[in-house]
């Protein structure tokens, strides 16, 4: 008996020092900002009917998305909105997102006026790149053909060790 009670317990902290080991993994993290100025959008091209699947597109090259990041890292993209333009306050959000983008707009006197459309903003990526998407959910071309001014932009490539 004075043996059981004994084995029990060691048998118990063994398990217990062995059963759980924590495996601490690093990851290394790559950060790039850019901006989309109006002019490096690209539309693509397609019927301006429902559904057609009409969207503006701009490719950035990222080097840090390589073969291990794609197999074993993430990639993560932020844009930044102000939302407060007179106490000039703003904050990143992650994609994607229903950006208020602003545009301009000939009124009915002939003056051009700004408006804020929302509009569906996603990225894609693949190996070297990503692709930045401006769609309108309708289909339609997306009224950000207009673009009152360049978008931010920040990408984080995380690659496990």
């Amino acid at each position: 008996m004075k043996v059981t009670k004994l084995i029990l317990p060691l048998l118990a902290v063994f398990m217990l020092a062995t059963g759980c080991t924590k495996e601490y993994y690093g990851s290394q993290i790559q950060t790039y900002q850019f901006n989309v100025n109006p002019a490096d959008w690209v539309r693509n091209q397609g019927p301006n009917l429902p559904g057609a699947n009409n969207y503006l597109y701009c490719e950035k090259s990222i080097p840090a998305i390589t073969q291990d990041v794609f197999q074993n890292g993430t990639v993560q993209m932020y844009c930044w909105n102000v939302y407060d333009s007179q106490n000039n306050l703003g904050a990143w959000n992650t994609l994607p997102f229903v950006y208020p983008l602003e545009i301009y707009v000939t009124n009915d006197e002939g003056n051009s006026e700004m408006i804020v459309i929302p509009e569906n903003l996603r990225f894609e990526w693949e190996l070297g790149k990503v692709t930045i998407i401006i769609q309108d959910l309708d289909g339609y071309d997306p009224e950000s053909m207009e673009l009152a001014g360049p978008i931010s932009f920040k990408v984080c490539v995380t690659r496990n060790m």
